[in-house]
């Protein structure tokens, strides 16, 4: 039985240094267009992203969903799919439009499918927004996703009061300023990635969204939960960089990686011929043995 199972130890180290080194090929840092602030606009003070890593949702907050019934926040998480959390308003001029179509081009580009991998979900922070804008807001974004049949939980738009927009929001580390004299918000561009028990995981705080960022980001909250084994094996080609707001390659660690790689398939090897030399040794001597009883029968 042992002889059987070397082929097979040796093929499954083959096929993970193939995935390595085909991704190390294939793998290349995405472009993406950070938002830059300045300080010195008064408009944008207090406005941006707070770090809320590891911080869970408030239990009790309660939303109202495009159909007018009300869900408590906790809903949204079951456990098993990661959730990428929106924060906007459907009225919004310009930054929530751009930020919501973005996401829907990176989502056609994601082979994980929302419903079944994960789960989106959108909250208004205007507490004027309406039920209606928010159902006519997810049939928009529903009918320019390439999925058929769908989950209903797959990409959920929502509304709040004024309360709850703002204590989400604070939760996430989402700031926004209402500006009286405009009669807008002021806000950052960010989708929220949250594990499956409502911890806030990651952001990516770009107006463009590479479908691998989004696919990486969406592994990494799944807390393992979800993903095949390329997907992990592409996963170590890169790593975060909240100063880019993206996921890099990560050439160092796929240098370690394959020297790792290569060690191990180098030392199997050699433990494989080390084993047949005497292998062979041992047949050698049980012949050598026949061979002198025989001699003197």
């Amino acid at each position: 039985m042992r002889h059987q199972a070397a082929p097979s130890r040796l093929r499954a180290l083959g096929l993970a240094a193939l995935a390595v080194g085909v991704c190390a090929l294939a793998c290349a840092p995405a472009r993406a267009q950070l938002i830059k602030k300045s300080e010195s606009m008064e408009q944008l003070q207090g406005v941006g992203i707070v770090e809320r890593r590891g911080e869970t949702l408030p239990a009790g907050l309660v939303v109202t969903d495009s159909g007018g019934d009300s869900v408590e926040v906790s809903e949204f998480f079951d456990g098993e799919r990661p959730v990428l959390l929106v924060m906007a308003y459907y009225d919004c001029p310009m930054l929530c439009t751009l930020v919501l179509n973005a996401l829907q081009d990176a989502l056609n580009g994601v082979k994980w499918t929302a419903g079944d991998e994960f789960r989106v979900v959108t909250i208004s922070f205007d507490h004027t927004n309406t039920t209606e804008m928010a159902r006519q807001r997810q049939q928009m974004y529903l009918a320019g996703y390439d999925r058929e049949d769908i989950t209903e939980d797959a990409w959920t738009f929502h509304t709040a009061d004024a309360s709850t927009a703002r204590a989400i929001s604070d939760a996430v580390g989402f700031s926004y300023r209402y500006l009286a004299e405009s009669g807008e918000f002021s806000h950052p561009a960010a989708l929220i990635f949250l594990t499956p028990d409502g911890q806030v995981h990651n952001y990516l705080e770009n107006i463009e969204y590479a479908p691998r960022d989004v696919k990486l980001a969406l592994l990494e909250a799944s807390q393992g939960k979800q993903g095949s084994i390329f997907d992990r094996v592409q996963h170590f080609c890169f790593v975060y960089d909240p100063d880019k707001g993206h996921y890099v390659f990560a050439m160092g660690l796929m240098r370690t990686g394959g020297l790792v790689t290569m060690l191990a398939l180098g030392s199997f090897v050699s433990l494989m011929v080390w084993r047949g030399a005497a292998r062979r040794r041992a047949m050698d001597l049980q012949t050598e043995s026949t061979l002198a009883t025989k001699g003197a029968g």
